[in-house]
C-alpha cells in the first residue's frame, strides 16, 4: 500500500465504500436495517474531502433484534469473524481486508437510555452521500453516540479524530443545542453530555463546547463530573505509574454516568463481572 497518508485513506475509504455496499446488500437479504456511522459518513458530512478526516473499518449501526440474523447472514457469506458478543451487541468481521464493526448498543451497554431501535426509528433514507442509499442517522443522536463512545473509552483513550468530529457537528447543531440537551435528558445521559463538553471545552480548548455549557449548565451539580475531571487530567500523564489504575477507575466511572441509577448499577455490576471472568481465564461472552 502507498506511502502516502492520502493516498493510503483513499484506498481505505474506497475499501470502506465497497464494504458498506456489500453489507447493506447482504442485510436487506435478512431484513436488518444497518446505519453507517462514523469515520465513513462524518468524513463526507463535516470535512471538505475524506482526507482530512482517515479512519480505518467501518462502523455500522444496528438494532438488537438484528444482530443475531445479521451474524448468521455474515457467516453465511463467508467473511471472517473476528469478534462477537452477543451480550455486549459487538459483531467485528472482515470483508476484503477491511474490518468491519457492528455495534447493536448505543455507545456501551447500560450507559444510556437511548436505545439503537430508536436511533434507527429516527434515521432517514439518503441517496447523496454515496452512489446507493444508506439510512443517515439523525445528527443529534450522532453527536450523542460520539459522545458516548468519549465516554466508554475513559475520555482519555479517546482516538484522536473525535474533538474534530465532536466540534464540527456541535457547530452545524447550533440551532438544535436545546433539543440536544433535551434528549441527552431524556436518555439519561446528560451528565456524560456535558462531561465530554467540559473536556472538550477545558482540555482540548473548545470555544463552541464552551458556549454549549454556558447556555446548557448541569440539571445539578453532583461529585461525579468533578471525579472525571481529576480521572481525565491523571490520565493524560502518560508514563504515570498510576496509568493502569487510572484505567480501570475510568471504566467504573464510564458506568457510573448514566443519570438512571438502575443504568448504573447494572453496568457498573457487569464490569466487575466481565473483569472476574478475565482474571479467571474464561471468556467473558
Amino acid at each position: 500500500m502507498s506511502g502516502d497518508p492520502r493516498i493510503r485513506q483513499l484506498l481505505v475509504d474506497t475499501l470502506a465504500v465497497s464494504a458498506l455496499r456489500s453489507v447493506l446488500e447482504v442485510a436487506r437479504t435478512v431484513g436488518v436495517d444497518v446505519a453507517p456511522i462514523k469515520g465513513v459518513v462524518l468524513a463526507r458530512w463535516l470535512y471538505d474531502t475524506v482526507v482530512e478526516r482517515p479512519y480505518r473499518d467501518l462502523d455500522l449501526l444496528v438494532g438488537r433484534k438484528g444482530l443475531p440474523r445479521l451474524e448468521a447472514a455474515v457467516t453465511a457469506r463467508g467473511w471472517r469473524i473476528r469478534h462477537m458478543s452477543l451480550e455486549m451487541g459487538e459483531l467485528e468481521f472482515e470483508v476484503d481486508r477491511l474490518v468491519v464493526e457492528v455495534h447493536a448498543e448505543f455507545g456501551r451497554r447500560d450507559l444510556t437510555r437511548l436505545s439503537n431501535e430508536e436511533v434507527l426509528a429516527r434515521a432517514r433514507p439518503d441517496r447523496e452521500t454515496f452512489p446507493f442509499e444508506v439510512l443517515r442517522v439523525d445528527d443529534v443522536d450522532h453527536l450523542l453516540l460520539l459522545a458516548a463512545n468519549v465516554t466508554k473509552k475513559s475520555y482519555t483513550y479517546a482516538n484522536r479524530h473525535q474533538p474534530a468530529d465532536l466540534e464540527r457537528l456541535l457547530l452545524q447543531l447550533e440551532k438544535r443545542w436545546a433539543e440536544l440537551a433535551a434528549r441527552a435528558h431524556a436518555a439519561s445521559f446528560s451528565t456524560g453530555l456535558h462531561s465530554v463538553a467540559a473536556w472538550m471545552a477545558e482540555e482540548r480548548g473548545s470555544t463552541v463546547f464552551a458556549r454549549f455549557l454556558a447556555a446548557f449548565p448541569p440539571h445539578e451539580l453532583r461529585l461525579l463530573p468533578t471525579v472525571i475531571r481529576v480521572h481525565r487530567r491523571l490520565g493524560d500523564r502518560r508514563g504515570n505509574r498510576l496509568r493502569s489504575a487510572s484505567g480501570l477507575l475510568g471504566l467504573a466511572l464510564a458506568t457510573l454516568t448514566p443519570d438512571d441509577w438502575s443504568l448504573r448499577a447494572r453496568g457498573f455490576a457487569r464490569v466487575v463481572r466481565r473483569g472476574l471472568a478475565r482474571r479467571l481465564g474464561l471468556d467473558p461472552g
